[in-house]
């Protein structure tokens, strides 16, 4: 998971110094798509040849040799390493400088949208800390919402939230900071703070951490949930009136679906597009069940919870995935170890490279019993792009981003680029297949929502592309930005005879533009499945400007269709969610 941050100390924003202009209309857009930077050229980037990877492994296994082959080999790209160069390290500066208010609603009066973009909202969480910037991880800083909304009568709208949780609540009522953050890498200074927040502010998130719902944010059966896996959902509300947005704020913290949430709820629920059903876990690093899995109906109702005892370990797990009759846990070894906290003063997460991996399945409609799957060990997924059956061969067909940290300890402080990967899990034989699919180092995947748990033949996703020192957060010590947007063939049989894990179609940011995770919004009355449009925020240091752009899914090389300048600045985020306009409660998102 890329992660980046900074900021400056002043009240206002300012943008770094710099000679030029900032590209077509002042947004940093490339004046010829053909174009390289020449900072670029020669450097380990998305020009590199794809690799479609080594053979699959013919049944599961937990040697490092098979790890190995598993995985495969050739020239993987990753960021191109800029410390040291002051304009870009002060771009980089700029990207994560925290918003500083909250702004609007506002009409947008120049905004223009593509022919077939559908009325509706998008919303984009992040970290965004109010108090105390810079003395904690920039993952511990408060959750922010800018909301972009598309009325029907072409209106375009925006505003930007903090999202109140209990904890925001107390620091803005005190004026200051209270909490301190725990995601050092300093097991006595964790102990400390959490030592800190208990008793001085109660035990708000889980373990005595704060709650910042910084993560994520799903529409469910009429209600808008801010998400963040260590806690429980902050329900937001928005009111749209005679062709207005009128407003959007905190509704309800904690919110536990009338009583039912049973644990915590992860930042990456899933949306079954045909059920309407929303699926779900949570997980305990410190007590069993250390993972639970829940099934939310269409109207927002529980209707399954189950703890998964057979997990011997405390273990991170940040996504999942689902088929139209299966859910994919995993059992990763980011193993949770109070000891080495103690003993060894480390943060009590900890990457375990030679530990075994499992991919778990449990069938959907109220299943208890997993089927476990060992995987190559070496590596770990923050991010799924999508899973489906395999009707021809009776496999699961899962769809990651893998990375694989150089050594064993704390992830969240260094960059690990992630690469696409295949496992094809075999329920009858309990065998497993795996292999890279291409040598992109790249995050934030995202597919049509419309085909989440069927197979799925593109997916969308961001290019690694600088890594920089940050040098205002207390940590991490180095992030990553992103400037291109690739389109990835998943599909295995393609009639055009290209290869799995090929980039069919990308978009190259001038120098200047940031852009930040994609989400694809299909069109009005699309049949195929690229028919659509990728959206995303973005920002531009140059001229001190954020924006909304809008693509052509089918062909990223056309640039933005639409370039919405924003009235706040956005900074760097983590995932976001576009929710049709629509009285049907099951509608994909």
């Amino acid at each position: 998971m890329a992660t980046l941050g900074r900021e400056a100390r002043g009240g206002a924003r300012q943008a770094p110094s710099r000679s030029g202009g900032g590209g077509a209309k002042g947004i940093g857009l490339p004046a010829s798509l053909a174009r390289r930077w020449e900072w670029r050229r020669g450097a380990r980037t998305v020009d590199d040849d794809v690799n479609v990877g080594a053979e699959r492994s013919s049944s599961s296994s937990s040697s490092s040799s098979a790890a190995a082959a598993a995985v495969g080999g050739g020239r993987r790209t990753r960021a191109r390493d800029v410390r040291g160069n002051e304009e870009l390290e002060r771009h980089i500066e700029y990207v994560f400088d925290p918003t500083r208010g909250e702004t609007g609603p506002v009409t947008l009066p120049e905004a223009r949208v593509p022919v077939g973009f559908p009325a509706g909202s998008y919303l984009r969480n992040g970290p965004n800390t109010k108090y105390g910037v810079g003395s904690d991880h920039f993952f511990d800083g408060d959750g922010m919402i800018h909301l972009v909304s598309f009325l029907p009568s072409g209106k375009v709208s925006y505003c930007n939230r903090w999202v109140q949780s209990t904890g925001y609540k107390k620091e803005k009522e005190a004026g200051q900071k209270l909490f301190k953050g725990i995601l050092v890498n300093n097991g006595v200074e964790m102990l400390k703070g959490i030592a800190h927040n208990i008793i001085f502010h109660g035990a708000l998130g889980t373990n005595g951490t704060k709650e910042t719902t910084n993560t994520a944010v799903v529409s469910h059966a009429g209600k808008i949930l801010a998400l963040m896996e260590a806690q429980k959902p902050v329900r937001m509300e928005l009111v749209v009136k005679d062709d207005q947005l009128q407003r959007f704020e905190t509704a309800e913290a904690g919110y536990d679906f009338d009583g039912m949430l049973e644990g915590n709820m992860t930042a990456h629920p899933k949306k079954d597009p045909v059920t309407g059903e929303m699926l779900l876990f949570s997980y305990d690093m410190t007590s069993q069940p250390h993972m639970r899995y829940t099934e939310v109906s269409a109207d927002g109702q529980i209707k399954h919870s189950v703890g998964i005892r057979d997990m011997k370990r405390g273990s991170m797990a940040h996504d999942m995935a689902i088929t139209s009759d299966h859910t994919i846990l995993f059992d990763l070894p980011l193993e949770f170890s109070f000891s080495d906290m103690i003993t060894r003063n480390e943060f009590p997460v900890q990457f375990k490279k030679d530990a075994q991996a499992r991919l778990g399945l449990i069938k959907r409609g109220g299943g208890t019993e997993v089927q476990w799957f060992d995987i190559a060990r070496g590596g770990n997924v923050f991010h799924t792009v999508n899973a489906y059956n395999d009707e021809g061969t009776g496999e699961i067909v899962l769809h990651a981003l893998r990375s694989e940290p150089e050594r064993s300890g704390y992830v969240f402080n260094e960059y690990s680029p992630s690469y696409l990967h295949e496992w094809r899990l075999n329920p009858n034989t309990n065998g497993v297949q795996e292999k890279r699919l291409g040598n992109l180092g790249s995050e934030f995947p995202c597919i049509n929502p419309m085909r989440q748990g069927r197979k799925a033949k593109f997916a969308y996703m961001v290019v690694d592309t600088l890594l920089g020192n940050l040098k205002t957060w207390a940590y991490p010590d180095v992030g990553v930005t992103y400037q291109t947007f690739a389109k990835v063939l998943l599909d295995d049989n393609d009639e055009e005879g290209r290869r799995q894990g090929e980039v069919v179609s990308r978009f190259d940011a001038e120098e200047g533009l940031y852009l930040f995770e994609p989400t694809f919004v299909p069109s009005e009355g699309s049949s195929a499945e690229d028919d659509g449009f990728l959206v995303c925020t973005a920002t531009n240091p140059v001229v001190d400007k954020s924006f909304f752009l809008i693509f052509d899914a089918q062909n990223l090389e056309k640039g933005p269709l639409s370039s919405i300048e924003l009235p706040e600045k956005v900074c760097s985020g983590l995932h976001g969610k576009s929710r049709k306009r629509t009285s049907k409660a099951h509608q994909r998102l």
